[in-house]
């Protein structure tokens, strides 16, 4: 092993490092093992770790849950894994402003207990929380759920909740950002930089983050409808009317059979259906229900409200999507566009079903036009199909971003798509962060 590699041992202890072939290979990013994995306990040694890469010019992958790491391009070097999970501490719950401070290698869930304890939450529900989703990891890829409707914005959910954070910068350098409370906006938005950075810009290891109180009660109505465009008019109709849903979601016929059938919920099948979510006092919850239901009436919904234990597994299902069966079959695919096409995209997901052979399940954000979609069968149907999904979005003036694929068709299909004149932006913060372009190398979009 390389001298460089070595002078690790002198900064973590050996307990801390995974360097045997079996050990690396579990550690594989897109099929490329690294040449060491590294569990530092502080921030100092992540520090001095970096400072080593920066100056040996050793590339380093930030590795939080694990749960996402196979976003983005193949890396073009693996040299150092280095992992947070050891950085798992609530620093500071002020609960009375709303706000925590927590180390970011701490897993979510074990975050939202802390919090629950004080009745109050981090309104967020990103997949594979269950699996260990970190909330450094969660920031990163600026991962986000059916909830970013109620409490994040067009631009992503976290970048909203991100108050401050401490990073340790490429060079090991220890930087602060932002501040520990809601109403502090001075200069550049550092924290917002970070959030979906995917860990090319240096590895955050804490954060400050907004917090709201747990809903007392919560609802979902369940709407049948045989027509795309009816049921997407439903869903422009509650958006435009006094109702304030927490969640959107407008699922495409294929997924909800599966959901139906795997819930026991008996909904109309060859439908496509509009879940709606209330969260709030329960008069206020049950009022806004009400509502609801002359507007679905209105174009032709047949609707079912579910509470409780069943709700909560229909949420868990939606969060969860896509579901990968087979991995070497699967393309996972999250497509942005206008609110208003969101209906065109999903309709033409039909068609584009029938032509390729692919079977095509899809759940659509439809308060902010961003839609999950999964494809499966054979490799040679499953790169046509998509290929042809983005075009699709792009002929709507949006993107899509490949988040799983079988390597042989993520040789052939740039993972992130064409992202236009910001690529150069990227560039230019890329070279200062990071001249040397140790961390997370080719990677993120454009090879950064």
């Amino acid at each position: 092993m390389p001298d460089s590699i070595n002078e690790i041992y002198n900064i973590v202890e050996s307990s801390n490092i995974f360097d045997k072939s079996q050990q690396l290979e579990n550690y594989s990013v897109e099929g490329k093992a690294p040449r060491i994995v590294v569990f530092p306990n502080t921030k100092e040694e992540i520090s001095e770790i970096l400072k080593l890469a920066n100056l040996e010019l050793l590339s380093v992958i930030p590795w939080s849950g694990g749960t996402k790491i196979g976003i983005g391009n193949k890396p073009d070097r693996a040299d150092i894994i280095l992992s947070t999970d050891r950085l798992n501490r609530v620093i500071e719950h002020n609960d009375s402003d709303l706000v925590a401070t927590t180390e970011c290698g701490i897993k979510l869930s074990e975050f939202q207990t802390a919090l629950n304890e004080k009745n109050q939450s981090l309104p967020i529900d990103p997949p594979h929380v269950e699996r260990g989703a970190t909330i450094g990891g969660i920031i990163a890829t600026n991962d986000s759920g059916p909830k970013r409707l109620r409490y994040g914005t067009a631009h992503g959910t976290m970048r909203e909740l991100v108050l401050g954070i401490k990073i340790i910068r490429p060079d090991g350098e220890i930087a602060k950002a932002g501040a520990k409370v809601v109403k502090s906006v001075a200069g550049y938005d550092i924290p917002k930089l970070f959030v979906g950075s995917l860990g090319t810009l240096g590895i955050i290891i804490e954060a400050t983050l907004r917090l709201y109180t747990i809903p007392e009660h919560s609802l979902t109505y369940l709407a049948s409808f045989s027509s795309i465009h009816e049921a997407h008019a439903t869903a422009l109709s509650t958006l435009n009317s006094s109702l304030t849903p927490t969640c959107l979601e407008l699922v495409n016929s294929s997924l909800s059979e599966s959901l139906s059938t795997k819930l026991e919920l008996n909904l109309k099948k060859n439908a496509y259906v509009l879940a709606i979510r209330f969260e709030s006092v329960e008069k206020a919850v049950k009022n806004q229900a009400a509502k609801l239901t002359e507007i679905c009436s209105h174009y032709k919904g047949q609707g079912v409200i579910v509470e409780g234990d069943i709700e909560r597994k229909f949420w868990h299902e939606i969060t969860e999507f896509p579901f990968i069966k087979d991995k070497n079959r699967t393309v996972v695919c999250k497509a942005s566009i206008l609110i208003k096409d969101v209906s065109i995209l999903l309709d033409q997901l039909e068609d584009l079903s029938k032509k390729t052979g692919v079977e095509i399940q899809a759940s659509a954000r439809a308060g902010n036009g961003v839609l999950m979609i999964s494809l499966e069968g054979d490799v040679p149907n499953l790169l046509q199909g998509t290929r042809s999904l983005r075009q699709l979005a792009s002929s709507l003036n949006g993107n899509m971003v490949i988040q799983h694929a079988p390597p042989s068709i993520k040789s052939k299909i740039d993972v992130w798509g064409e992202i236009g004149s910001s690529l150069e932006l990227m560039k230019r913060l890329k070279s200062q962060f990071d001249p040397n372009a140790v961390m997370n190398p080719g990677r993120f979009v454009g090879g950064i």
